[in-house]
């Protein structure tokens, strides 16, 4: 048999001469064309990269841009400088992208203040490099040109912005905030952002038509390339395939020994002698060890040599078995891949009829039933060593077994819920529907997850996540549940806080702006369900800076808490007051039944307010102004109210401020 292959070998060598210069032919080729979709897939990459940080960048660029419109209108309307600041902010990206520009222009280009510049217009670090390089290579482009020519468009609209905004300043902080001159101001921002947005819808058009072009010719220069290749490769292909054809009927010749042992896919066979050496194997044997039909017809494969030394004894045993009975028993031993693992086998073996040194022998592979065992090895060490409380019963919710954890969480033992998951499971659901939709699952045989409030043994309610699991076997008949519980007591206590926290001042400890809209928004839809009315009081401290520049922004803290408590305990358990932010204060008084209420209310809260403080030794006297808004005779949403209140408040303030000019 091996002479026949030899031969055979012999033929296939002539004949595969010819195909050989012809392989190395068409890898050639190959490795050329695809040298060449590389670097063009590569250019392609880039340009397509360069494309989308600019269209991203030119997104970055518009949303800064409509949020300091946003900022700048918000400010014409509050004359907060807070606005006026957040509106500086977002300019800054206008201002990155600007310098990133003026740099690439620059000649040569300024690749460190490019980078610093679209850093600063927000854009991420590693894409700052494929700018640039977009911009190298194509600045000449007709569309690159057009872009950087609406850009430019951009920056000079926005300058205008910019000093719009100047001038507002000025007639805010100078000239008192004249309306008519500010909602002058407001048209022409209108204008403006009008103006920016035709530009930037311009601008992404050109760069996605520029794409599109590149896209085009990468295409047919990539498809010429392939066709090339194609036409080339058939060619070639067609003699390389009737010398295949031919050197596969040589090869079927060649279907060769031990045809029963290799049909065998269940056990591995060997043939074999007493120094170790294997005259042939099964696939089955070779394929349980990594071994391939090369390494058995080498020699490479020994018994003896693929067997750990620990097992010598055991085989030495088979041996004397062998030599006398001519069979030995099937006995459990290792042996050594060709990767040098370890794979567990039982075998049996016998010497051939009138032979004292050759015989054959049988394996069966034990790597799935070892595996299994160390599973469940591991399985009972992960039950007992869990954190999480675990519990296993039948399909009826008989208790099999329950970990130390699980009397751990809950301090009940197996004995104390006498063998019924039932007594664990029925309580503690925040409704009877939640515990009957459970119960609707678990009876179905399907899956669960939940919380529950459990009374422990101790007394204590605990609160608890519970997941129940179904196990079925292999007709997919269900034979377990295993019920794990997580102590989350921890975890509901931090949601609670930071809870709390999102919605609460961390000075005052007042209800923050955010719970505040949340409330007014619930007292406008209960308004105009049931017909009522509500007020909101807009409270700002007069001469609460000078607290601050004289003593200290600690005792203005503390000033600013004195405040908070002197509001609570002048009001109605179901009001809210909400600390804005600053020295500024808003009450939202509900269910009003006429406005006598707010008549009588502000007058108590000035002079709640206004009375003197002592606060780290320091005597203090301070102000305030009130501005009211009612439902629904000043609006009937959250903005028009609170801006009603807010101006009322501002009107107030300044008679204040006449009032006190005139007494000095």
């Amino acid at each position: 048999m091996g002479t026949q292959f030899a031969r055979t070998l012999a033929i296939l060598r002539q004949r595969t001469r010819s195909t050989v210069a012809k392989v190395l032919l068409i890898i050639s080729m190959f490795i050329g064309i695809c040298i060449a979709l590389v670097g063009l897939v590569y250019i392609q990459g880039n340009i397509f990269d360069g494309v989308r940080t600019y269209v991203r960048g030119e997104g970055l660029w518009a949303k800064a841009q409509k949020d300091a419109v946003l900022y700048l209108t918000h400010y014409s309307y509050t004359q907060n400088d807070v606005d006026f600041q957040r509106y500086r902010a977002a300019t800054s990206v206008m201002e990155g992208d600007h310098q990133a520009r003026q740099a690439l222009l620059a000649t040569p280009i300024d690749e460190q203040a490019a980078k610093l510049g679209f850093i600063q217009g927000l854009n991420d670090e590693r894409d700052t490099d494929s700018l640039i390089w977009f911009f190298r290579h194509f600045q000449s482009n007709s569309y690159m040109r057009q872009a950087i020519q609406l850009w430019g468009l951009a920056d000079q609209r926005f300058e205008f912005v910019m000093q719009l905004a100047e001038n507002m300043r000025i007639e805010i902080n100078q000239l008192g905030g004249r309306p008519e001159i500010l909602a002058q101001y407001r048209q022409q921002l209108i204008d403006a952002n009008e103006e920016l947005l035709s530009l930037e819808i311009e601008f992404s058009a050109v760069l996605s038509e520029g794409a599109r072009w590149v896209k085009q010719m990468t295409w047919l220069i990539s498809l010429g390339a392939l066709l090339l290749f194609i036409s080339i490769g058939i060619f070639a292909s067609r003699q390389i395939i009737r010398n295949i054809a031919k050197s596969e009927r040589q090869l079927l010749i060649s279907e060769s020994r031990f045809t029963s042992l290799k049909n065998s896919d269940t056990i591995g066979i060997i043939s074999w002698q007493l120094d170790g050496t294997l005259h042939d194997a099964n696939d089955h044997f070779l394929n349980m060890l990594n071994f391939d039909r090369a390494d058995l017809t080498s020699g490479l494969i020994n018994w003896r040599s693929i067997t750990p030394p620990e097992y010598e004894t055991r085989d030495a045993i088979a041996i004397a078995e062998l030599e006398q009975f001519g069979h030995c028993q099937q006995y459990e031993k290792q042996l050594i891949s060709k990767s040098g693992a370890l794979v567990p086998v039982m075998l049996a073996a016998s010497f051939l009829n009138g032979s004292k040194y050759e015989g054959v022998a049988y394996f069966m592979d034990l790597t799935a039933s070892k595996q299994a065992e160390d599973k469940l090895r591991l399985a009972a060490t992960v039950f007992n060593a869990s954190t999480d409380g675990i519990m296993i019963t039948d399909p009826l919710l008989n208790i099999i077994s329950i970990n130390q954890a699980f009397t751990h969480i809950t301090g009940f033992t197996q004995q104390d819920l006498h063998g019924d998951a039932n007594h664990f499971l029925n309580d503690g659901h925040n409704s009877d529907d939640a515990r009957q939709a459970m119960l609707n699952l678990l009876q179905q045989g399907e899956q669960w997850q939940g919380e529950l409030l459990k009374q422990v043994k101790s007394g204590d309610l605990l609160p608890l996540s519970v997941r129940i699991n179904t196990v079925r076997n292999e007709h997919d008949r269900l034979t377990h549940f295993v019920i794990v519980i997580t102590d989350i007591a921890e975890r509901k206590a931090e949601e609670e806080y930071l809870r709390h926290i999102a919605h609460h001042d961390a000075l005052t400890n007042l209800p923050n702006r955010v719970l505040f809209h949340t409330k007014l928004e619930q007292a406008i839809v209960h308004a105009q369900r049931s017909d009522d009315i509500f007020a909101i009081l807009f409270l700002d401290l007069d001469n609460f800076k000078p607290v601050n520049d004289q003593f200290g922004h600690d005792v203005g803290d503390k000033l600013l808490q004195e405040v908070a408590k002197r509001l609570s305990s002048g009001i109605r358990q179901m009001d809210t007051i909400t600390r804005l932010g600053g020295d500024e204060f808003v009450i939202l008084l509900e269910h009003l039944a006429n406005t006598h209420r707010i008549g009588q209310l502000i007058p108590q809260i000035s002079q709640a307010i206004c009375a003197p403080y002592t606060i780290n030794g320091h005597q203090i006297h301070i102000g305030v102004s009130v501005g009211l808004a009612i439902y629904p005779e000043n609006g009937t949403d959250a903005k028009s109210l609170i801006n009603h209140a807010d101006q009322a408040m501002y009107s107030m303030k300044k008679t204040n401020k006449t009032h006190l000019q005139s007494l000095g």
